[in-house]
This record gives C-alpha cells, sequence and structure tokens, in this order.
C-alpha cells in the first residue's frame, strides 16, 4: 500500500511539472538496501578477485623468475660438466698417454740393458771367463821372465858346473819336452827339460886366474849366456803358458793354455758352444754389441799373443844368424 501511495505522489508531481527533469529512482529502502548489499558485496569480491589475480600473477612471475634461475643454473651446471668432462678426459688421456710412454720406456730399457738380454749371454760366466783368460795371458810374461831367472843358467848366474851336472844326472828321464803342453806336468819337469836342452852353464874365473885370462873367461860366459837367452826366454814363455800361477791370491784362473781351450769349447764349436749360440738369438742390440766386443777384446789379445810369439821367434833366428856371422869369441 505504502508503495501505491509513493507511485501515485510521484506521478502527480511529474504531471504538474512537465518542464522538470525526468526522474526514475527507486525508493524503496529495502530494495536499496539489498542493493547496497549487492554491489557490497560484489565490490569485496571484485577486489578480493583482483588481489587473488595479483598474487598469482605474483607468484606466478616468481615461479618464471624461480624457473628462469633454475634453467641457468642448469645450463650453467651442464656447461661445467661438459667443461669438466672435456678437460678431464684430455687429462685421463695425456696421464694414459704419459703412463704408456713410461712402461714402452722401461720395457725398451729392460729389453736393452737388462741382464737376460742386454748384456750378452750367460753375461756373469762369460765375464768371469774373459777376465780369467785376460790374466791368465798378461801373466805369461811376468811369469816367463821369474821361471828363466830361476835356471841354474840363466844369465848372471853363477852355478857351479859339477852341481849342474849332478842335477841333469839325478833323473836322465825327465828330458821329454812334452811335459811343456801337458796340464797335469809339474812346473818342475819342465824346468829339468829346460836346464837339459840348454846344457851345463859356463865356468866363471876363479880369484886364482890372472887378470886376462879371468876377462877373456867371462866375456865366452857371457856371450854364451847371451846366444843362449833367446831361446831360453822362449822356453820360458811356453813352460809359463802351462803354469796355473797367475801371483794373485784368492783367484781360481787356469793356465793360459786351459783358459784358450775354454774359449774354443764356447766360442769355437766346443760343447758350449751350442748353448751360446741359442743364447744369441734372445739377445737385444745392445747384448749383442757387447757380445761382439767381447769377442773382438779377447781377438786383440790373442793377436797380441802371436806378435810376442812370432818376435821371439825372430829373436832365435837372428841369434843364430848373428853365431854364424860372429864366429868364435
Amino acid at each position: 500500500m505504502m508503495k501505491q501511495i509513493l507511485f501515485a505522489a510521484a506521478l502527480a508531481t511529474s504531471l504538474a511539472s512537465p518542464a522538470a527533469a525526468q526522474f526514475c529512482g527507486v525508493v524503496d529502502p529495502i530494495w536499496i538496501a539489498g542493493h547496497n548489499s549487492a554491489t557490497t558485496t560484489l565490490t569485496t569480491g571484485v577486489t578480493a578477485l583482483g588481489t587473488a589475480v595479483a598474487a598469482q600473477r605474483s607468484i606466478t612471475l616468481e615461479l618464471l623468475l624461480s624457473a628462469m634461475k633454475v634453467q641457468t643454473a642448469q645450463t650453467a651446471t651442464n656447461g661445467e660438466r661438459e667443461v669438466n668432462l672435456v678437460s678431464n678426459t684430455q687429462q685421463a688421456v695425456a696421464s694414459t698417454l704419459s703412463q704408456v710412454a713410461q712402461r714402452r720406456a722401461l720395457v725398451d730399457a729392460r729389453e736393452q740393458y737388462s741382464i737376460e738380454t742386454g748384456q750378452g749371454v750367460n753375461a756373469c760366466g762369460s765375464i768371469d771367463l774373459m777376465n780369467s783368460t785376460s790374466r791368465a795371458m798378461g801373466n805369461v810374461d811376468m811369469t816367463g821372465r821369474e821361471t828363466y831367472r830361476s835356471l841354474d843358467v840363466a844369465p848372471g848366474k853363477n852355478t857351479p858346473v859339477q852341481q849342474a851336472a849332478r842335477d841333469r844326472l839325478r833323473d836322465p828321464t825327465k828330458t821329454d819336452s812334452a811335459v811343456f803342453f801337458d796340464p797335469t806336468a809339474s812346473d818342475d819337469d819342465r824346468k829339468a827339460v829346460i836346464e837339459a836342452m840348454a846344457g851345463l852353464p859356463m865356468p866363471k874365473p876363479t880369484a886364482n886366474m890372472p887378470g886376462a885370462e879371468a876377462d877373456l873367461m867371462m866375456l865366452r860366459a857371457r856371450r854364451v849366456e847371451a846366444l843362449r837367452s833367446p831361446a831360453l826366454v822362449s822356453l820360458s814363455a811356453v813352460r809359463s803358458m802351462s803354469s796355473t800361477d797367475d801371483h794373485q791370491i784368492g783367484t781360481t784362473a787356469g793356465s793360459p793354455l786351459a783358459q784358450l781351450d775354454a774359449l774354443i769349447s764356447q766360442y769355437g764349436g766346443g760343447p758350449q758352444f751350442e748353448a751360446w749360440s741359442a743364447g744369441l738369438a734372445g739377445q737385444s742390440e745392445h747384448g749383442l754389441l757387447i757380445e761382439l766386443t767381447r769377442m773382438r777384446s779377447m781377438s786383440l789379445a790373442l793377436r797380441q799373443q802371436l806378435i810376442e810369439q812370432q818376435a821371439r821367434t825372430s829373436a832365435v833366428f837372428a841369434t843364430m844368424l848373428a853365431t854364424q856371422a860372429g864366429g868364435n869369441l
């Protein structure tokens, strides 16, 4: 009823003032209250929605920023991993190549210089054989000189003729020169043969002889001793070739002839030659060069011995020629 009254009043007012502005409004307080409540609700909802949208947008931006940071970190990590992988791979390759080179160098060094392949066949035994042979051959002259001076017919000796004759007649069977080449024969037997071959010592002048006669006898004795000396030196050298006395304490070197037999046995086709030949197949270049050097060294030593023998032979022939040309004193 109230609404109708208000509507009629509004209509009368509009009809009474045609020139006034048209107004269409709702004056119902309940409607207005509902409208205001709805407006407030909508405004609140819109504001809340805007706030939520803004919050979600901010969260979305933060998520995008975090994702970009994660992606950047992952990209950087992947790049670092790739760099580290390449670096580690290169280091591993370099280390492997270095180890391979070192081990190859060790293998080459072992092959070239080890005792089995780089020092010659049976290095210790060969060195001992070479040293023993060199020592025995080098002592021929020294031993020969010492045994030469021990003869009763050596120059400068004044052995009574009667004593020398008794020594030679004591055992007339010791006159065979074969004992020179018999390694089992005693050195005294070799000495007895040389003294028997040389004959009796030359008599020396006595104190009762006149001066001129004594001088002439001494000259004849010295001349005979000088003529004998080349042959005696050569015989003493032959004698020392079978002697095992190398004048060194604690050594076990055999005689020069025994040492030469050992060399021939190993390098000249003896019982040990096959083992030596088989051992050459496993030697490196360094080992073969060492073995060749040893053989050449021994060849030079033997050549030196041959030259000394030829020199003694030449001295004997020259002495014979000088005797025939010089005549008697």
